[in-house]
């Protein structure tokens, strides 16, 4: 196991199972006549050939908490539902009986931590949706799942008989370099760096907010929809050359987070798919890290010079990003070990919408199948940057129960205008 993943399991055990956190779930919009029986078969094809979605956590182990089940003993069923056949009253009803035991948290005791159902809307619109357990799959592993999904469905066309797994995928081999990396010099080096960047600031940044307490919260989310033109145009204005949207959309968080606040230092947490040996980049897993960004945001600064400082601390954290988030909190801040802060943070992320996989026969898109409440417990907030093709998305993901709707709007629509700019 990761040490990632062996803190994500702690946190799991020591909640109660309501408190657990909710899966990964995305899913494909398929048009057309898929064939049930061949998609569970996919499906179970693509469980075998990567260790981690046939592991799980007994606490009785005898072999300690991680536990592989053997590949020919993994079948993966999902819930047929065809709309088509039931009462139009009762539609409603069953769609959201599906939704909930989607988004259901798992046991990370009971084998398995995926599950999914197929659902049929009209005579050739179909949808498929996935959940896999957050300790065993992270973001990047949605993209690698959904390719070898495609390509086990096209071999079982092509040869129905043929019982070959494809390549197996061990995320044990992640852990032992990480175990290695650990030991070493570059590990050492990474740490004192950490160290100087958490100290009196670290690991959860406050955004400092003005804070909701004793309500009962729901989830909640802001959503803008713009040009991705006018970002480009925005990440070539700089005088200090071309902007990664990565980083410029942490440079206009941060300095949100100063307009509204007036602090002169900001931070916020973003992900790592640490995916860095051969082999690891068609990998499913739980590899990601938690990086902290912490930038100075003084009031004098305009916001180019604040771009400027957020991107060298982006290329300096990312030189060690490697450090493992939980080794950090256990060494620097085992004061939070529940990871709840009082002050919500910021997690950003900002990613490209793939093409989807081809399916023989299929129209295929891809989607993300979302829980009204699933940003309802949520101790920080969630701000998603998305790019569609012409297309950008910015969502912020928050809970009413500590944020109201005014406070995460007036910095949203900030963040939008420094991400679209330039400067009125």
């Amino acid at each position: 196991m990761s040490r990632n993943q062996i803190g994500r399991l702690a946190i799991a055990r020591a909640s109660q199972k309501g408190r657990r956190r909710r899966p990964v779930t995305f899913g494909l919009q398929l048009k057309g006549h898929p064939d049930p029986k061949l998609i569970q078969r996919a499906l179970t094809e693509v469980a075998r050939q990567h260790a981690a979605l046939r592991t799980y956590f007994p606490s009785t182990s005898a072999y300690g908490w991680a536990q592989c089940v053997d590949k020919e003993h993994v079948a993966w069923t999902v819930e047929v539902l065809d709309m088509c056949e039931i009462p139009e009253k009762e539609r409603w009803a069953a769609r959201e009986h599906a939704n909930r035991s989607l988004h259901k948290p798992f046991d990370p005791e009971q084998f398995p931590l995926f599950r999914g159902h197929l659902i049929r809307e009209e005579t050739d619109d179909w949808e498929l949706a996935v959940s896999v357990d957050h300790a065993i799959f992270d973001g990047a592993s949605v993209q690698v799942f959904l390719e070898d999904l495609a390509d086990a469905y096209w071999r079982l066309i092509v040869e129905p008989a043929d019982t070959h797994v494809a390549q197996i995928y061990d995320q044990s081999e992640f852990s032992e370099y990480e175990h290695e990396w650990l030991a070493g010099p570059e590990a050492a080096a990474a740490f004192d760096y950490w160290k100087n960047i958490w100290t009196d600031f670290g690991p959860f940044p406050a955004t400092r907010l003005p804070v909701q307490s004793g309500r009962t919260g729901v989830g909640a989310e802001w959503k803008a929809v713009f040009p991705a033109q006018q970002v480009r145009e925005r990440q070539r204005s700089f005088p200090h050359g071309h902007l990664s949207l990565s980083a410029l959309a942490a440079s206009a968080v941060v300095t949100a987070l100063r307009d509204v606040t007036g602090q002169h230092e900001s931070g916020l947490l973003y992900p790592s798919s640490r995916r860095y040996f051969e082999g690891s980049e068609r990998m499913i897993g739980y590899l990601n890290n938690r990086v902290l960004l912490r930038v100075e945001t003084p009031a004098t600064d305009d916001f180019p010079k604040i771009a400027d400082r957020t991107r060298t601390a982006m290329l300096e954290s990312l030189e060690h990003d490697m450090m493992p988030f939980e080794v950090l909190l256990e060494r620097l801040a085992p004061q939070v070990p529940d990871r709840s802060p009082k002050d919500p943070y910021v997690h950003l992320n900002v990613a490209t919408t793939q093409p989807p996989p081809t399916f023989p026969g299929l129209q295929v898109r891809s989607f993300w199948p979302q829980e009204a409440t699933a940003f309802k417990d949520l101790p920080w907030i969630s701000v998603d940057l998305d790019i569609d093709g012409e297309c950008m998305v910015l969502q912020a993901g928050y809970s009413t129960a500590r944020l109201a709707h005014e406070t995460v709007a007036e910095l949203m629509n900030r963040v939008l205008a420094y991400l679209t700019g330039p400067e009125k």
